[in-house]
């Protein structure tokens, strides 16, 4: 079974990387956590370009984002990122000639 991203699931961590967000750009970081509760989260809800933001109660109380390809759910199932078809407008040039 595949889970979603959804705000308060509880996740298990297995990154090598995490995104740092600052004010006028994203860094792509080497990370390494610790074996055992450190590895476990909660989604926030919020995802963005294949990174979830999720708090690390354990690792440091902090919110982090990882990449969703490298999170298990609690019994190792599969998170998934949904894919949202998003139809694009004619362009209004087009429609004017």
């Amino acid at each position: 079974m595949e889970l979603k991203p959804a705000k308060g699931l509880k996740v298990v961590v297995n990154a090598t990387r995490e995104a740092v967000f600052g004010e006028e750009s994203v860094d792509v970081r080497k990370v390494s956590l610790q074996d055992g509760a450190a590895r476990i989260g909660t989604l926030t809800g919020v995802t963005l370009a294949g990174y979830c933001e999720m708090e690390m109660p354990a690792l440091d109380g902090k919110k982090h984002w990882y990449p969703i390809d490298d999170l298990k759910g609690e019994r190792g199932e599969p998170i998934v990122e949904e894919e949202i078809q998003i139809e694009i407008p004619e362009d209004d040039e087009e429609e004017e000639e």
